[in-house]
């Protein structure tokens, strides 16, 4: 008997199903970007009818009654204003004296006694001739019921009933979390040939101080219970992936200093060495119809986000969130036992603790991740934003994420930050210094992480590279951000931004010489351990490669000059103890050569 009941709720979830599809409304053009205003045909079965909103609203017996075709016009707009509503405190709310609209339209079929029938549709228009331009960048269109988003007791967007006058920057409604203050969405996502995605969507609320402003942090999550599963579309080009679970609305004010490009530029570099980092892009957000800034769409740091790189349920993966061992996903005993026996202060010197120690994480990748962590200043960190994760009992590995508060404090002592032994709180303490701190008692790690930091600075952190990637994120939003400006006030107008990322490009063409010298000072380094250098093969039979050998370790410089005494190529660099490649960009023609190394200059024979 319990079987044929489950025959019949099966059938009948599948009629179902086809009843709705059946009843669904159809479009005569889908969303998306067009150039002309033109008239928009619904259609729906007999004998339902059609209405329809403008607001975001789901339709109900209130909403407009659809008679004959559309013409997609300003009249469309949604009236509700929505961007008057105080989302924040009220020294941070901005309100304009207008926005930018699309026409969001939300339709659904109803029949003779007024209940809706099948599902809800949603398509948004971005038509230039009405004024809706974005400049190039893609669209991102959000439809809720704005009691989901701004209801005293259940708006996720506002102060409200969680908020408290006491500690008005770290309450309120938007500061909640968890599945209770999860709220449906419709997400559409359109490229210029609007090719994208339209689907129901959960979200929340997201970030810290990205709460806190009225453009709000936000992330996106695909479920069974919504339709769809996953977010599939290849949203990133830099990345293979076109299926996502979870995806983050990284909004530009809540760059530190309102430049936008920070994160994007840390996030290639981090790449561009093999460090797990996540793949975004600027697009211009809308929510119910009304013009919400320029916002990234960006991967989430999560074990989905390790499924989709690595294969493997996300379930194999242990991701921890913080230096006590706050796990985000699976089981964190093996990353506590581990900062537990490095609180009993092993002696770290000695090679078999040492070994043991880089048995458990990959020093390889750990290195890597502080480098890239030291060298932009990141003044959010190592207290806050860290995330490493495994699968099963591999090695730890560190991942980037979140580089909103870097690339301009140039002053910044990064060393002394990243080996305090405070206890501040924020942005440094004991405790998420512990790790690095013990590493540097042993000799090989730290030769090994100074020559990786000046191997970087040499190559993948060099102005000539870094540049291309602060141009590229500049120029992908340079004409947009006029109307985020206009919008949210932050940054305050185009003149200002210019100044403001100015600062990141003299920060990155003057950061190789500032972080040499903090290394220099921070390990001591000695040039006279330089006396007893030798360079060989010579004569040398590679033009672009010398091997060194050295008594010590040290931090010098490197000047090579032919004959006539024209240089022709000269560089910083670190020597270990022992053999020491250096690469020479330049190929040498055969010939005699002067090396100066330091205070030492040697003669070579190229052949």
């Amino acid at each position: 008997m319990k079987g044929k009941v489950g025959i019949v709720l099966v059938l009948l979830t599948a009629f179902g199903a086809k009843m709705a599809q059946a009843q669904t409304v159809t479009f005569s053009k889908s969303g998306g970007f067009y150039d002309q205003s033109f008239a928009l045909a619904l259609q729906c079965p007999s004998p339902y009818h059609i209405r329809y909103t403008t607001n975001g609203k789901v339709p109900d017996v209130q909403s407009a009654y659809y008679i004959d075709s559309l013409f997609l016009d300003e009249g469309l707009y949604s009236g509700s204003d929505i961007y008057r509503i105080q989302t924040s405190i009220e020294e941070l709310f901005y309100a304009p004296d207008s926005v930018q609209h699309c026409i969001t339209l939300r339709v659904a079929a109803f029949d003779e006694e007024e209940q809706r029938v099948g599902e809800v549709v949603t398509q948004s228009y971005f038509i230039q001739a009405l004024g809706c331009d974005t400049h190039g960048l893609p669209v991102m269109a959000l439809a809720a019921d704005s009691l989901d988003l701004f209801d005293e007791e259940r708006g996720i967007f506002v102060p409200g009933a969680s908020f408290d006058p006491e500690n008005s920057y770290w309450t309120g409604n938007y500061y909640q979390s968890g599945s209770e203050w999860e709220r449906c969405v419709n997400v559409e996502f359109y490229e210029f040939d609007n090719q994208g995605i339209n689907q129901i969507a959960g979200v929340r609320t997201h970030g810290g101080t990205a709460r806190r402003g009225p453009q709000k942090g936000l992330k996106l999550y695909a479920r069974d219970e919504y339709g769809t599963k996953r977010f599939k579309h290849r949203f990133f080009s830099e990345i293979p992936n076109q299926s996502f679970k979870h995806l983050t609305l990284r909004p530009f004010s809540c760059h530190w200093f309102s430049t936008g490009i920070q994160d994007g530029i840390c996030n290639r570099m981090a790449r561009s060495m093999g460090v797990e980092a996540m793949a975004s892009r600027p697009v211009a957000l809308f929510l119910n119809g009304e013009y919400w800034g320029i916002y990234y769409v960006s991967e989430r740091p999560d074990s989905h986000y390790l499924e989709d790189h690595f294969g493997f349920d996300d379930e194999s993966y242990n991701v921890i969130g913080n230096w006590y061992g706050l796990e985000e996903n699976g089981d964190a005993t093996a990353f506590v036992q581990m900062m537990d026996w490095l609180r009993d202060d092993p002696d770290l010197t000695n090679d078999a603790n040492y070994d043991y120690l880089c048995s458990l994480i990959d020093v390889n990748n750990f290195i890597d991740y502080y480098c890239l962590e030291l060298f932009i200043a990141n003044n959010d960190w190592p207290v806050n934003n860290m995330r490493c994760w495994q699968r099963n009992d591999s090695q730890w590995r560190w991942l980037f994420y979140d580089g909103d508060d870097c690339l301009t404090k140039m002053t910044f002592d990064v060393m002394g930050n990243a080996t305090s032994e405070e206890n501040l709180g924020w942005p440094t303490d004991a405790r998420s210094t512990l790790l690095f701190r013990k590493l540097l008692e042993n000799e090989s790690f730290k030769m090994d992480f100074v020559a990786r930091f000046h191997q970087l600075m040499g190559g993948l952190f060099s102005y000539e590279i870094t540049k291309t990637y602060f141009d590229e994120a500049a120029e992908k939003v340079r004409d947009e951000v006029s109307q985020q400006a206009a919008r949210f006030n932050k940054p305050r107008h185009l003149a200002e931004w210019n100044l403001l990322i100015a600062d990141i490009d003299d920060f990155l063409s003057h950061r190789v010489d500032n972080m040499n010298g903090r290394l220099g000072e921070f390990f001591s380094v000695n040039d006279l351990l330089l006396k007893n250098s030798l360079i060989y093969p010579n004569p040398a039979t590679n033009e672009d490669r010398l091997l060194l050998w050295s008594d010590g370790f040290a931090e010098t410089s490197l000047e090579v000059y032919d004959m006539m005494g024209r240089e022709i190529y000269a560089s910083d660099l670190v020597l270990v103890t022992g053999e020491n490649e250096i690469r020479i960009p330049c190929r040498l023609p055969f010939g005699l050569y002067l090396v100066k190394i330091g205070n030492s200059i040697k003669r070579i024979v190229i052949q």
